[in-house]
C-alpha cells in the first residue's frame, strides 16, 4: 500500500502539491525512521511509478542512482539521507522549497535557503529558473525583493543565471557583490581563505564593494581575486576548466598552502584533519585528483612530504614520518 509520504512526494515531482501537503510531507519525513524511509523510496523507484510518464532515460538514471545511494548510505542520519537523495534527484527534476524547507523554512515562495554539508555536492534550480551547482560545505540564500534577485553565498558555487534584463541578479559574498543579467560564472568565498574569487565563463558581470574605488567588469576567461585583508581586487586570465573542475568531481590544488589544502580535504570528504607536523602549514601543494578516495590523496602527500597519517572513522591525523 502506497504510503502518504510517497503519494505526496509523487505530487511534488509532478508540481501539483499544495502548501498544506508540503507541511504534511515535511512532518512525515521528520517523524519516519531512516530504515522505513529507505525502504519506501527504494520500493517506489522499482515499482509502477517508473512506468508512468517519466522518460526511459530518466527512469533508468533515477533507478540506478537512487538504488545505489540507498543501499550504500544507510549509515547516515536522516537529514543527510534526504539531502543526498535530493542531490541525486536534482539533475533530473529540481529542488524547491519542499526538500529545502524541511531544514530551512521559507517565509515566502520566492525565498529559499540551501545548505550542502561537507562531503556532498548538489545542483538546485532557483525560483527564477537559474541553475546553481553547489560545492561541499556551502550555503546559499535566495530572495526576490523589489525586483532584484538577491543571493548570499558562503562557500563555492557555479551559477548559470536565467536572463531577465528587468530583474538584476546579485550575488553577495561578504563585502563583495557580483551583478549579472544572464551569464555563467564560478564564485568562491571560503572562511579559511582571505580571497573572494569570481571566474567568468560567459556573458559579463560587474563587481562592486564599498571598499573599492570603482566598479570592475569581467570578460570571459577572466578571474577576479578580492582580498578581504588588503581591500584590493586583481583581475587575471584563468582556465575555466581548471576553476570549475570540482563540478566534475576533480579535486584540484593550485599552489595552495598545506593548511588550506587540509581544509579543502575536510570539506571534500567530510572529515576532520588534525595536523601534528610543525612547520608544514605554509608549504605549497599542487595537483589534481579525479574522483579519488581520500586514502589515495593522503598517500600522494606522503610521497611528496615527510609525513604519515592515521585514520579513525571520520578523523585524520597528520603525523611526522619516523
Amino acid at each position: 500500500m502506497e504510503s502518504f509520504i510517497v503519494r505526496l512526494y509523487k505530487k511534488y515531482l509532478y508540481g501539483n502539491i499544495s502548501r498544506e501537503e508540503l507541511r504534511e510531507m515535511r512532518y512525515g519525513i521528520n517523524n519516519t525512521s531512516d530504515d522505513l524511509l529507505s525502504s519506501q523510496m527504494k520500493e517506489e523507484w522499482s515499482g509502477d511509478f517508473l512506468n508512468e510518464s517519466l522518460s526511459k532515460e530518466t527512469k533508468e538514471r533515477l533507478r540506478g542512482k537512487l538504488n545505489f545511494y540507498i543501499e550504500n548510505d544507510n549509515r547516515h542520519r536522516r537529514k543527510r539521507l534526504f539531502m543526498r537523495i535530493a542531490a541525486i534527484l536534482i539533475p533530473v527534476f529540481f529542488v524547491s522549497t519542499l526538500l529545502i524547507s524541511r531544514f530551512f523554512p521559507a517565509d515566502s515562495p520566492g525565498h529559499l535557503v540551501v545548505a550542502v554539508e561537507r562531503g556532498n555536492k548538489a545542483m538546485v534550480t532557483l525560483p527564477d529558473n537559474s541553475k546553481v551547482w553547489m560545492n561541499s560545505n556551502s550555503t546559499l540564500e535566495y530572495n526576490n525583493v523589489d525586483n532584484v534577485r538577491e543571493v548570499k553565498l558562503t562557500g563555492e558555487a557555479f551559477f548559470k543565471v536565467s536572463k531577465d534584463k528587468n530583474i538584476p541578479f546579485v550575488v553577495t559574498m561578504n563585502e563583495l557583490q557580483i551583478e549579472v543579467l544572464g551569464t555563467s560564472f564560478n564564485a568562491k568565498s571560503r572562511t579559511y581563505s582571505d580571497a573572494i574569487e569570481t571566474m567568468l565563463i560567459e556573458g559579463s558581470v560587474k563587481l562592486r564593494s564599498p571598499e573599492l574605488p570603482h566598479d570592475y567588469y569581467l570578460k570571459p576567461n577572466e578571474k577576479a581575486i578580492y582580498s578581504r585583508i588588503n581591500k584590493k581586487l586583481e583581475i587575471v586570465q584563468a582556465d575555466n576548466s581548471q576553476e570549475t573542475a570540482w563540478k566534475e568531481n576533480k579535486l584540484r590544488f593550485n599552489s595552495n598552502r598545506f593548511i588550506d589544502a587540509m581544509a579543502m580535504l575536510e570539506d571534500w570528504y567530510g572529515v576532520r584533519i588534525i595536523n601534528q607536523v610543525p612547520g608544514i602549514e605554509n608549504d605549497l601543494i599542487s595537483g589534481t585528483f579525479n574522483n579519488e578516495k581520500l586514502e589515495t590523496v593522503l598517500d600522494a602527500l606522503k610521497m611528496q612530504y615527510r609525513i604519515n597519517y592515521a585514520m579513525d572513522k571520520d578523523r585524520v591525523i597528520i603525523l611526522s614520518r619516523k
